[in-house]
Order: C-alpha cells, then structure tokens, then sequence
C-alpha cells in the first residue's frame, strides 16, 4: 500500500513539474523589454503653444512610451514609442531624439535622426571631425544614433554642449509598430550583467527622453517633446 501511495505520489509531481516548468520558461521568455517611462500622446509642442500639439504625431514627435530588454547576450535596445511615426521618419533630416540615462554615475547620451548628415558626418564638437588632426567626414549611414559620454557646457560657446563620441550604432524604425529601437553594444557604454540604467537628465531639457525639431544644434525655444525615465533597468546577470 505504501509503495503504491508513493508512485502515485511521484507520478503527480511528475505531472506538476511538467506543467509547471514550461509555463515558467514562456513567461521569462515573453518578458520582453521593460517599460522605464510613459507620457501623454498629446503634449507635443506645449512649451510653445498648447493648440499645435496636434502635429506632434505628424511630425513623429508625439511621445508615449520608453522601454529597455536586451537584445541579445551582449546588446541592450533602448525603445522608443511614438504616437505615429512615418515611414519617412517625419522630417528625416530635422527630428531629433535623445535619450539621457546613468550609467555607474556617469551620464551617457543617445542622439540619432532617421538620417544624420547634418551633424553625423562631421561633428567637430567632439573632435570627431578635424581635417586638420585627419579626422575627416565620414557616411554615418541611416537612422544613424551618435552614443555620447563625458558630456559637458562648451567653455567658450554658450548653452552648447560638447560631449565624447563613444560610437555610433543603427536604429530600427518601425513604422507600424510606431517605434524606434537603438542597439547599444555592452562594451561600448562599458556596461556589464548587473549594471543599472538609471534615470538620467538632459541639461537644456531638464528631462531624459527628448524629441525636438534639429538642424545642427536645437534649441529650448523650439516645440518639443519630453518624457522622464521614472524606472532603472538592471542588466540580468547571464
């Protein structure tokens, strides 16, 4: 009798596992990325005039969410949700987004446009471009993101920020997703399983994820939109 209770006993175990440990493994693989921020889909262009915000989802400037997940072992996506975003990009050349976070005290910048002649092929604010060193223009390709660190106030040009190009990787925009998505090699930002993205500031915004029209430079007085990071995002450790 006793050995019958026991095989019974087993058998039911066997049958709870074998629910169980499926369901647990599609539950951390449908994780996905995690969303660090949110923000209304109709506040573009307040600072400017409250009845233009409309426009903000013409413009692919309109935005709702940001997430972060890996992309791979070595590889972080910083995701970008918009209220719209057109295949063109909006203004391809002209909308700009950044995103401020901390890394180990330290701020990191991403900036990219759908493409990026303007300042992505030469960017003499960061010593990347100086024909005279042999730093010389380059094709920073589409939907192209510039990774900055050390950032800081230019000492002799006022309210321009100069920063320490760390690299430059490709975005994916997904029009019918309405996202864009940055990949971010580990090594590049100097990252590592266990390292926090916290919450960063961008100093002419006062917030961490930016959307703003662009030429060269932008400025504070130009209809934009703005979202908080409120969320640190832990790397998994492997």
């Amino acid at each position: 009798m006793k050995a019958s209770k026991l095989v019974a006993l087993a058998l039911a175990a066997s049958a709870v596992a074998a629910f169980v440990l499926p369901g647990s493994a599609i539950a951390a693989k449908k994780s996905g990325p995690i969303v660090v921020g949110t923000d209304p889909d109709n506040d573009w262009g307040v600072n400017v005039d409250p009845t233009i915000a409309p426009a903000g989802a013409l413009l692919a400037s309109e935005l709702t969410e940001a997430s972060i997940g890996m992309a791979d072992a070595s590889t972080l996506n910083f995701v970008i949700k918009l209220a719209s975003l057109p295949p063109s990009g909006g203004i391809p050349e002209g909308i700009r987004y950044t995103w401020d976070f901390s890394l180990a005290g330290k701020t990191i910048e991403l900036d990219g446009k759908f493409t990026n002649y303007s300042r992505g092929a030469c960017d003499p604010t960061n010593g990347q471009c100086d024909p005279t060193t042999g730093n010389m223009p380059r094709d920073p390709g589409m939907q192209p993101f510039l990774v900055r660190g050390d950032c800081a106030p230019n000492p002799t040009v006022t309210n321009l920020i100069v920063c320490e190009e760390l690299g430059v990787v490709q975005a994916t925009f997904d029009s019918a997703a309405g996202t864009i998505t940055i990949p971010v090699p580990l090594a590049m930002i100097k990252a590592k399983p266990g390292s926090k993205i916290e919450p960063g500031t961008n100093s002419t915004y006062g917030t961490s994820i930016n959307v703003i029209p662009s030429a060269f430079v932008s400025s504070g007085n130009f209809p934009f939109d703005s979202m908080l990071q409120t969320t640190t995002y832990t790397i998994p450790k492997k």
